[in-house]
């Protein structure tokens, strides 16, 4: 039985999770992104890699505190029988699943999206999952546009996640710092005064004309990942 009350937190968006899954469930579980290539073989030989790795690190780790000290603390749980079983149950009810969905792991946290509340709910009875979230995408604006209240500019576009020359950055600067017409996000105005080069995929400009991205483009080529439209929200 599905269960009624799951707590789905409401994210409202121009699309559906990768432009087609409605519903999310995100847990944490150790070692879960051996699920990154999704098959019982490949957990069974990753899970034998870094408990070898493990038991040299831990010898590694017993010579240094004999030479120096116990000044060294071990960082990693142990990997137990437990894990592993943990992991093919998981993996298991991903395997046989007959409907679409889309498994993200990261370090120890994963996030399956999916348009079935049945997948949903077999992942939440799992009691190997802690840290649970669920949210449900809501779709309440055209897709490729961004809401805001008072809006004082007709698109925004956002950077790509790039290393920039000294140099590069400098022209970048120069050149942002001299158009009135365009709203710098905080994020990216900071690392435009910092020691930073490698810009963040959050950082956005406001900006009235598509062929200012042109302009923006001559200073340095292939900056821009995306660019939205602005409209009103509604009141």
């Amino acid at each position: 039985m599905i269960s009624q009350h799951l707590p789905f937190k409401a994210v409202v968006k121009d699309q559906l999770f990768y432009g087609r899954f409605e519903y999310s469930i995100g847990f944490a579980l150790d070692e879960v992104n051996c699920l990154r290539n999704l098959s019982h073989d490949q957990i069974d030989i990753m899970i034998a890699r870094r408990i070898a790795w493990r038991e040299v690190a831990q010898q590694r780790w017993q010579k240094a505190n004999n030479t120096f000290g116990n000044i060294l603390t071990r960082r990693r749980k142990d990997i137990t029988e437990k894990t592993s079983e943990d992991l093919h149950a998981l993996a298991e009810i991903l395997l046989t699943a007959t409907v679409d969905f889309k498994l993200v792991v990261t370090a120890n946290h994963a996030h399956v999206y999916s348009n079935s509340l049945e997948l949903i709910d077999q992942l939440d009875q799992l009691d190997c999952l802690s840290w649970k979230t669920y949210a449900q995408a809501v779709i309440n604006r055209p897709r490729d546009t961004i809401q805001l209240r008072n809006p004082q500019h007709q698109f925004r576009s956002y950077f790509k996640n790039v290393k920039l020359t000294t140099e590069q950055k400098l022209s970048i600067k120069n050149f942002l710092y001299g158009q009135e017409s365009i709203r710098i996000s905080p994020a990216l105005e900071t690392w435009l005064d910092g020691a930073f080069l490698r810009t963040g995929d959050y950082f956005f400009i406001d900006h009235n004309e598509m062929s200012w991205l042109t302009l923006l483009s001559l200073v340095r080529s292939g900056l821009i990942r995306k660019t939205q439209q602005i409209i009103p929200a509604n009141k």
